[in-house]
């Protein structure tokens, strides 16, 4: 029988979560590289952070954000430290949260994710237009929030199954 996870030293995880966030990242910059057309791809990064966040806290501390949001601004090209700060800006908004109701049912947190993404779109856009001096476009942005507040609900249940079936969520 294995160890409750509370007892269980948290290397695995913490390890797994780097995996989990670079994976997130490879998969974001790929199709921007790939096909170089239009960007339907969901904020993986955004979300691979927030449910870490939701689920193991101490493994996200803000220079993960920050570290995270520098390699997306590398990876697609963009002005570097727009995403660092958007990330950073959201996550600390969002932390400051009252409990997700009981064993933190998806209606809640998907609440929250979704505000967390309207802080993190709202802050990239801003810093993006005043690093380029003009007014960024807002439709990539748009679609990517769509896809991504659409792809959170499957993205989080498969986290929550897999994570009820070994224990509890949080």
């Amino acid at each position: 029988m294995r160890p409750p996870i509370e007892t269980r030293p948290p290397y695995g995880l913490m390890v797994w979560a780097v995996i989990s966030l670079l994976l997130s990242l490879a998969f974001y910059a790929a199709p921007l590289r790939i096909a170089g057309g239009p960007d339907l791809m969901p904020m993986l990064p955004l979300i691979a952070l927030f449910i870490w966040s939701t689920v193991r806290p101490r493994f996200i501390p803000p220079i993960v954000v920050f570290v995270v949001g520098i390699l997306q601004d590398v990876l697609t090209g963009g002005v570097l430290g727009v995403w660092a700060l958007s990330f950073l800006i959201a996550m600390i908004i969002t932390r400051s949260r009252d409990d997700d109701g009981p064993n933190r049912e998806i209606g809640p947190v998907w609440v929250r994710f979704l505000a967390t993404l309207a802080i993190a779109i709202i802050v990239a856009w801003s810093a993006g237009s005043l690093a380029i001096g003009q007014m960024a476009p807002v439709r990539p942005l748009l679609i990517e929030a769509v896809a991504s507040g659409l792809m959170f609900p499957l993205i989080a249940l498969v986290s929550i199954r897999r994570r009820s079936l070994r224990g509890s969520f949080g």
